[in-house]
């Protein structure tokens, strides 16, 4: 079937076949014709078979022809840039796409105006929770990567957001893509949509087991490698020499770093390019380079390069980029790089099927996750197939890895809906929002949900009369007969969009609190919270954690647990992540922060992320709760958002001026609106990191009201500039090494 027999109307014909659409794939020609009559729909096709045309054209018919909002909901930031990128293409034909990932405190009214609108799963759920417009004028809702359901971390909120979606608007389409799972046909009657499940794939995918210098493939093919090489570089030099592009796939960050590190030396011959100053720039970490930066760009230079969650936004996305246009020949990733982002390889690698859980040693990987990494094999236009081999230490492994990985179907997906802790969350959130009124409500909601859908739903009514008792003792709803009313404090922790349980700490801690309350106390009460994650503390940590607690004990807003109860380890955990922002604030550059805490750039940006969200959290509460606190914990948010003492905060409060930059202006005596207003603007522009264009845009921002306080938080990745400082390396407040 081609494109131009499509029931679209003609511009949008026209737009796919200059994008390069022409024939439709097998899952695209049974599926598309369902989608376009505005029927709800599953899909569950492999990897790279063209799931996301078959959401575009379904998108492109609400919008053009039923004038109606699309939601595009997906798992992953990441994923969500890939998509709005794909929809602008059609921008030319008079609609706008937007994205909506950041403040979850806002109903984002400034996307009446999107048509196409990707959000993430909580974004989505967000604006529900805050009434916005724009749920009631959407036509259609795209659930991408709906198998993630089952992802104890995600799967929930995705799960409530679609039931809330299908219980408030039955008119909605619902389109849900999916990787190939066992149980798709429970999805479908879930959502009451039609199934369209292939195995079909453009690009034929062969997957095997490397043992004893040989490739076993699914089929009985065989090839041998060179006998007494390292067979994960015979494997990947053979792919390069063929052509291909390959992903190694292993357990650890630490090891994605440490191959990438040992072959980039072999890889030199196939690959080395010099890097552009922007591109080091990009790669190393602006003004203050960091060693994992540095790393990083001497493996890009001969074509190597590791992905894992401990690199910025910038980093990730370059490595994503350069692997696409073929400058990196390679990636050693961790699993995430599988979830959903498009790229493939010819070769895909899978060194390691275990990794180490917390609380139950090595454990195996699932089927569903290798097979999403092996799907990453074959790049639809470039390879004439794709290969995914794994990789055997001995018989019984290579007999366990054919008959439990290769021949093996992926787990049935279940919903991770079904405990209390996970439920507290949304629970709130339907009393908030007046969805329930009372537990029936609740376990009527509970009936309408993918887990009520597959389960009894045997102890639930228990569970939610916890989860009552729990919000009630609180004073976040209360019951008036067999009526459950949201109270203040529980609407505006449902809209914070925190875990209840989060927002007791914080408002226990700020009842504690007053104006000249220390930072780290501040800090720790925060990074105490079920919302951030903690750092692990490693045994070399103990003495310096121990001597902070006996510094700080008298001022901590958390109690300090006795060191032989279970929990002390917690505390510990939180206490170094706590260390981990004063240092941060300290202005302490990202290298030492880094090099002292054991962890990499990603890490300090994900931390500071989820600080700042709780900070602001914290200071609404205290508009509740002792508003003689606000100002302190508005300017502590600030501070953590930015990295920056605290003479720096009015400075960071103009457009284009980040960390770096600010102690750059107070250094040469330039510390306040008023000193920019003063200084020519010649002598403003040859401060070190402020320019001619940006001396003359502080210019003309002098004089002009702006409040740095009282916003929500934006990503930290969207911000413009928050480099730590140029200048010599401070010792941090503890050396982790």
């Amino acid at each position: 079937m081609r494109v131009n027999e499509l029931d679209l109307p003609d511009e949008a014909i026209t737009a796919l076949e200059e994008c390069g659409y022409h024939t439709l794939h097998p899952p695209q020609e049974k599926a598309i014709p369902i989608a376009l009559e505005g029927r709800n729909l599953v899909v569950a096709v492999p990897t790279a078979s063209g799931k996301s045309l078959i959401g575009y054209t379904a998108a492109l018919k609400t919008i053009l022809e039923k004038k109606k909002k699309v939601l595009y909901i997906v798992p992953l930031k990441a994923l969500a840039s890939e998509k709005k990128d794909d929809m602008d293409r059609f921008a030319h034909l008079g609609f706008k796409t937007s994205l909506s990932i950041g403040d979850l405190d806002s109903d984002d009214r400034w996307l009446k105006d999107a048509d196409f609108i990707v959000a993430t799963s909580e974004k989505a759920d967000s604006l529900i929770r805050h009434g916005s417009s724009i749920i009631d004028e959407i036509g259609l809702v795209i659930a991408d990567e709906i198998h993630l359901i089952h992802d104890p971390s995600r799967g929930p909120t995705l799960e409530v957001t679609l039931t809330k979606i299908k219980r408030k608007r039955n008119d909605v389409q619902i389109i849900a893509l999916s990787a190939t799972i066992t149980n798709a046909n429970d999805l479908a009657m879930w959502l009451d949509a039609e199934l369209v499940k292939m195995d079909w794939r453009p690009i034929p995918l062969h997957e095997g087991v490397y043992y004893d210098d040989e490739v076993t493939f699914e089929d009985g093919r065989s090839f041998d490698i060179e006998a007494g090489k390292d067979e994960i570089w015979a494997l990947l030099e053979q792919s390069i020499q063929n052509g291909g592009q390959c992903i190694i796939f292993v357990n650890a960050r630490r090891s994605t770093e440490s191959l990438a590190v040992k072959y980039s030396p072999k890889m030199r011959k196939y690959a080395k390019r010099e890097l552009s100053n922007e591109e080091i720039s990009t790669i190393e970490g602006d003004s203050d380079t960091t060693s994992l930066g540095r790393k990083l760009s001497e493996c890009i230079k001969d074509g190597m390069a590791f992905h894992n969650a401990g690199l910025t936004f910038k980093q990730r996305r370059y490595v994503e980029e350069n692997f696409r246009n073929g400058n990196i020949k390679c990636i050693v990733a961790t699993p995430t790089l599988a979830a959903g982002i498009n790229l493939p390889a010819r070769r895909v690698i899978v060194r390691d099927t275990k990794r180490f859980e917390a609380n139950s040693g090595n454990t195996p990987i699932s089927v569903m996750e290798i097979k999403q990494m092996c799907g990453r094999a074959g790049r639809p236009g470039y390879d004439p197939y794709g290969e995914a081999i794994l990789i055997a230490k001995s018989y019984d492994d290579y007999e366990n890895l054919m008959d439990n990985y290769v021949m093996c179907d992926t787990e049935a997906i279940m919903s991770k809906l079904g405990n209390e802790t996970v439920l507290r969350n949304h629970i709130l959130g339907l009393i908030a929002t007046g969805d329930v009124s009372n537990i029936d409500d609740i376990v009527e909601f509970m009936r309408d949900t993918f887990y009520g859908s597959e389960s009894s739903l045997y102890g639930i009514e228990s569970a939610v009369e916890n989860i009552v008792d729990f919000l009630c003792e609180n004073k976040m709803v209360e019951r008036r007969y067999d009526d459950i009313l949201a109270l203040p404090f529980g609407k505006r922790v449902s809209d914070l969009y925190i875990d209840p349980k989060s927002a007791v700490i914080l408002r226990d801690a700020v009842e504690k609190m007053d104006e000249d309350t220390l930072d780290l106390p501040i800090l720790h009460a925060v990074a105490s919270t079920p919302d951030v994650l903690g750092l692990y503390p490693k045994k070399k940590d103990q003495d310096f954690l121990a001597a902070t607690i006996r510094e700080f004990e008298d001022d901590m807003l958390v109690d300090v647990p006795d060191d032989m109860d279970y929990s002390y380890e917690y505390f510990l955990s939180d206490l170094k992540t706590a260390c981990l922002i004063q240092d941060w604030i300290g202005e302490m550059s990202e290298d030492v922060i880094t090099d002292s805490f054991g962890i990499g750039p990603g890490d300090i940006r994900s931390r500071v992320d989820m600080m700042d969200w709780l900070l602001y959290a914290m200071s609404e509460i205290a508009v509740l709760f002792k508003p003689s606190v606000v100002k302190r914990l508005r300017e502590m948010l600030t501070r953590v958002r930015y990295g920056i003492r605290s003479e720096l905060i009015e400075l960071v409060s103009m457009r284009g001026v980040g960390r770096a930059r600010a102690r750059s202006l107070y250094d040469h005596m330039v510390k306040t609106r008023d000193d920019i207003a003063r200084i020519d603007v010649n002598a403003l522009a040859a401060i070190p990191s402020i320019g001619n264009a940006l001396a003359h845009k502080l210019k003309e921002e002098v004089g002009q009201k702006d409040d740095v306080y009282t916003s929500a938080p934006t990503s930290i990745e969207e911000d413009e500039e928050l480099t730590a400082p140029a200048g010599p390396k401070q010792s941090s407040l503890f050396d982790f090494n």
